[in-house]
C-alpha cells in the first residue's frame, strides 16, 4: 500500500469510528472537525477525504479512490430468492416476539422493550396517534368494515432484518468468507415477493439487527413498499420506526387506486407491476439501504379483472398479454443495480461526509460485481431497478441492439417502446423485453452504462465510450419447449385525468445555506406541509431550484401523470404513470395527482437518499 492509499485507509477508518461513537454534528463542531459554512469535515489529512484532492467536494471513485481489483464475468448472476408464505400459510406460525401477539386486526400490543413497534412508536411520539385514522397506527383495511376496511390478508409472510456475511466478489480480500452486511432473511438484495391484486397479504418484519453498526447505518428501520397503494401505517413512513428487538406488522390490501370512486378493488388501469421495498428510517435511509436492506416485489393483475381475455398481466405466458414468465418465473427476472465503494483493504465504505451523494467504482447486480447470466434462445422480461443510493445510468447494449421497454416505474405503458438506450435515475424501474432467439448459442451481449457521473450531484450529461460493463448475457441453447410469450402491440390503457383540479401547489427542491430544502425549509417532523381531501385532484409543479444537482423526486402512495417537463410534452417512454420524477438541473415538471382511498401522512422527498437524509423531504396528509 503506497502513502496515498495509507492516507485514504486511515481517513476511512477514522470516519467509521466517528459513526460508531455516535458523534453528532454539534459534537464535531465543538471538536473543530466540521466546517460551519459547508457542513463538511474540514479537509485535514487523515480526517477528511477532501484532503486527497483539494478541487473536489468529495473525492471521485476511480480517480481518487480505488476499490481492490475484481475480475469481470467470473460470478454467475444470482436469481433473487423467491419469498414463501409462512408454514401452511397459517398466521399462527408467526413469531410473536417479545410480548407481542399473533397477526390480527386488533390494536398493536407490546412494551418499550419488545412486541409490535407501532406501540412503542406511539408511546415515544404521541403525535403519531393522529397520523392515521386509527390509534396506534392500527390497520385501516382489516376488520374495520365499510368499502375500505374488509381486505383481510389471504397470504402471510414473515421476514427478519439481520446481520450476516455477504460475498460481493470472491476476488475481494475477504474472499468467499464475505464481509458483514445487513439484509432481509440474510440475503442482499432481499427476497422477491410475488403478489397479486385481489389477494391481500401480511408481512411481519422482525428487527434482529445488532447495536453495533457496519461503520454506517442504524439498527432502527422502517420498510417502505415503493410505491404500492398502501394505507399510511403500512407505507413505510420514515417516522414509523421498527426498533431492534421488535417487529412491525404490514398489511397490504392489494387494491388498485380508486376503490372509493371506482368500486370493487379499484380501477385496473391504475395497476402497478414492478415494486421494491427498502429501508426508510428518518436520517438513515441512504446508509441502511447501502447496508443491504432492500428487495423487490412483483404484483400481478387479479384474475379476470379485464373482460378482454387478451389483457391482464397474470404472470402466465398463456394468458392476458402473455408477457415472458415461464415456470417458476424463470424468464421474469429481477435485476437490482447498486454501485459500491470499498477501501484499500476491500472493506465496504460509505462516504458519510459527501452530502452531494454517494457513488462507487464497483457496480453490482443482485449483489454481485459484474456477474454473467446464461440465457436461453427465447424472450425474457427483465425488471430493472436502480437501488441507488445516488448513481444514474444510461443503458446501452454492446451489440447495438434495441431494448423493448414495456413499463416505467412499474407501470405498463400503453404500448411497447423500442429504444437504443434509456436513462434510469435512482428508484426508477424499467421493464424491458429482450429476445435472445435472434442470436446463435455462444453469443455474448453486455449491458453497458455510458452515463458519465463524477459525484453524487448527478450525471454530467456526457456519454463515455465504451462505457462501464455491468452485466454479461451469454446465449446458451434453445429454450426447453415452446416460447409462448409475446410482445403485444397494446398494453395497459392510461386512466383518464378528467377530474377537475381543486388546487395547484409548487414544490421547489433546492440547496439553501448548505442544506437540502423543499420550499426553502429543511424537513421538520412536526410539520405537515399540505392537508389534502380524499378524492381530490391537484396540479403540482416540481421545481429544481438551481445548481448542477439532479433530484429524483419520489411521491409516495399515488402515481402521477407528467403533464409537461420544461414546458414540453414527454417522449412515450416517460409519458405514462410514474412515481419518480428525474428532475434534472434547473428543470420544472408539471404533474397531475389524485389522492384516493386511505388516509394519513405520506412523504415526498429526493430519492438521492443522501439528500433525503439531510432533510430534503416534506410530509403531506390525506384527510
Amino acid at each position: 500500500m503506497n502513502s496515498h492509499e495509507k492516507l485514504i485507509q486511515r481517513t476511512m477508518d477514522l470516519q467509521r469510528e466517528i459513526t460508531r461513537e455516535g458523534l453528532t454534528r454539534r459534537d464535531l463542531l465543538k471538536m473543530g472537525m466540521l466546517s460551519l459554512s459547508s457542513g463538511l469535515l474540514l479537509p485535514i489529512p487523515g480526517l477528511s477525504l477532501r484532503a486527497a484532492r483539494a478541487d473536489a467536494i468529495c473525492p471521485e471513485p476511480g480517480k481518487d479512490l480505488f476499490s481492490p481489483p475484481t475480475r469481470p464475468w467470473t460470478v454467475e448472476l444470482p436469481r433473487l430468492v423467491e419469498k414463501q408464505v409462512v408454514p401452511g400459510n397459517d398466521p399462527s406460525s408467526c413469531d410473536v416476539g417479545y410480548g407481542g401477539a399473533l397477526p390480527g386486526p386488533g390494536v398493536p400490543v407490546g412494551t418499550m422493550t419488545g412486541g409490535d413497534s407501532k406501540f412503542r412508536c406511539c408511546e415515544e411520539f404521541p403525535e403519531l396517534h393522529n397520523a392515521t385514522p386509527y390509534a396506534e397506527l392500527d390497520h385501516q383495511a382489516w376488520g374495520k368494515g365499510g368499502r375500505l376496511g374488509n381486505f383481510a390478508p389471504q397470504k402471510f409472510y414473515e421476514m427478519r432484518a439481520k446481520q450476516f456475511n455477504h460475498v460481493w466478489h470472491p476476488d475481494l480480500p475477504a474472499g468467499n468468507s464475505g464481509q458483514p452486511a445487513w439484509g432481509f432473511d440474510s440475503v442482499v438484495p432481499g427476497p422477491m415477493f410475488r403478489t397479486r391484486y385481489g389477494e391481500p397479504h401480511f408481512v411481519r418484519i422482525h428487527n434482529d439487527l445488532p447495536a453495533q453498526n457496519l461503520g454506517f447505518g442504524i439498527n432502527q428501520i422502517s420498510t417502505h413498499m415503493h410505491n404500492l397503494h398502501s394505507p399510511s401505517e403500512s407505507d413505510g413512513n420514515p417516522l414509523f420506526v421498527n426498533y431492534s428487538g421488535h417487529y412491525y406488522d404490514y398489511h397490504y390490501p392489494n387494491v388498485y387506486a380508486g376503490v372509493n370512486q371506482y368500486g370493487g378493488i379499484g380501477n385496473p388501469n391504475e395497476a402497478l407491476g414492478t415494486l421494491w421495498y427498502h429501508d426508510h428510517k428518518l436520517d438513515f435511509t441512504s446508509q441502511n439501504v447501502y447496508a443491504g436492506l432492500a428487495g423487490m416485489n412483483c404484483i400481478y393483475d387479479a384474475h379476470g379483472i379485464y373482460a378482454d381475455p387478451n389483457m391482464g398481466d397474470y404472470g402466465d405466458e398463456t394468458k392476458g398479454w402473455r408477457l415472458p414468465c415461464g415456470d417458476n418465473y424463470e424468464f421474469d427476472v429481477g435485476l437490482v443495480f447498486h454501485d459500491r465503494q470499498f477501501d484499500p483493504n476491500g472493506v465496504d465504505f460509505f462516504p458519510l461526509t459527501c452530502l452531494d451523494g454517494a457513488i462507487g467504482d464497483k457496480m453490482t447486480v443482485n449483489g454481485k460485481i459484474q456477474p454473467f447470466m446464461p440465457v436461453k434462445r427465447r424472450k425474457y422480461r427483465f425488471r430493472m431497478l436502480n437501488m441507488g443510493p445516488s448513481r444514474s445510468y444510461d443503458w446501452f447494449l454492446s451489440n447495438g441492439a434495441s431494448f423493448v421497454v414495456i413499463a416505467n416505474d412499474g407501470n405498463l405503458l400503453p404500448a411497447p417502446v423500442v429504444v437504443k438506450n434509456f436513462k434510469q435515475t435512482v428508484a426508477e424501474r424499467f421493464d424491458v423485453i429482450m429476445d435472445f432467439s435472434l442470436y446463435p448459442a455462444g453469443t455474448q451481449i453486455v449491458l453497458v452504462n455510458r452515463a458519465e457521473q463524477k459525484s453524487g450531484r448527478g450525471p454530467t450529461g456526457n456519454l463515455i465510450s465504451p462505457g462501464f460493463q455491468v452485466l454479461k448475457f451469454v446465449v446458451t441453447s434453445d429454450a426447453f419447449g415452446v416460447d409462448e410469450s409475446r410482445i403485444p402491440a397494446k398494453l395497459r390503457p392510461l386512466p383518464d385525468i378528467k377530474q377537475p383540479i381543486s388546487r395547484s401547489r409548487s414544490w421547489e427542491f433546492k440547496r439553501n445555506g448548505g442544506e437540502w430544502t423543499v420550499n426553502g425549509l429543511p424537513y421538520n417532523r412536526n410539520v405537515i406541509s399540505a392537508e389534502i381531501p380524499e378524492g381530490s385532484a391537484e396540479r403540482w409543479t416540481i421545481i429544481n431550484g438551481g445548481g448542477s444537482w439532479q433530484h429524483p423526486v419520489h411521491i409516495h402512495y399515488e402515481e402521477h401523470r407528467m403533464l409537461t417537463y420544461n414546458r414540453r410534452t414527454l417522449p412515450p417512454i416517460e409519458g405514462g404513470r410514474k412515481d419518480v420524477i428525474r428532475l434534472d438541473a434547473n428543470a420544472t415538471a408539471e404533474i397531475y395527482m389524485r389522492f384516493r382511498d386511505f388516509k394519513g401522512i405520506y412523504p415526498m422527498h429526493c430519492h438521492n437518499v443522501v439528500h433525503e437524509d439531510h432533510a430534503m423531504m416534506v410530509m403531506w396528509k390525506i384527510v
